[in-house]
């Protein structure tokens, strides 16, 4: 064995493992054995591009907001291990809608937690004078870390990017948002004007040492 694969098995002969959820509703983690160490992030999904305008106002709509981002690392025993994790990952929001949170909560691991990375909120259109959509907040972690906003239609109505995480869509293309929580960008000015890109999904991802 290599002095490298002797370093990643470590003293207690663990080998690190990442597991990464960008889709799903409520589920549960459970903690391998022999890990000592586990990272918890979690990323809000980005809110959807707001709605270009019609040919004659020639505006993008707004772009939607990144995600947030919270991180947090607990210290594991043997006393840990088989213990589980409550997680969600938020979906991205639709033309103008906001993103849904992503969390973690410790269902049977004993230490009470509550991490929340909140959705980006939704870029406007006509209605909202093409304003880019506020970006997520976050709580519960070590690091919290809120997403960056939606850029405003008359600019370029690109998307807000999330801490860490995916980048936002292009403006007046109704682009997509990046996985995780990026924002959707706004929609192009037609007849009728576009739709707003689908913000990215949120992700929840433990990392084990």
């Amino acid at each position: 064995m290599s002095g490298i694969q002797m370093a990643l098995l470590g003293a207690t002969g663990f080998t690190p493992v990442t597991h990464t959820y960008t889709s799903g509703s409520s589920a549960t983690e459970t903690i391998p054995s022999g890990a000592s160490q586990v990272v918890i992030e979690v990323w809000g999904a980005g809110g959807g591009g707001g709605p270009g305008s019609n040919i004659c106002l020639s505006t993008f709509g707004g772009g939607g907001g990144g995600g947030g981002y919270t991180k947090k690392t607990f210290s594991l025993t043997s006393s840990n291990w088989a213990q589980t994790f409550t997680y969600s990952v938020g979906t991205g929001g639709t033309s103008g809608l906001a993103g849904a949170a992503s969390s973690c909560l410790q269902n049977t691991f004993s230490t009470t937690f509550s991490l929340a990375g909140n959705g980006g909120g939704g870029g406007k259109g006509t209605t909202g004078s093409y304003a880019g959509g506020a970006g997520g907040t976050a709580t519960g972690g070590d690091v919290n870390t809120s997403g960056t906003a939606g850029d405003v239609g008359t600019n370029t109505g690109n998307g807000g990017a999330s801490p860490n995480g995916g980048s936002g869509g292009t403006g007046g293309t109704g682009g997509a948002g990046g996985v995780p929580g990026g924002g959707g960008g706004g929609g192009n000015f037609g007849s009728p004007g576009q739709a707003g890109g689908t913000g990215g999904a949120g992700t929840v991802k433990f990392s084990y040492t």
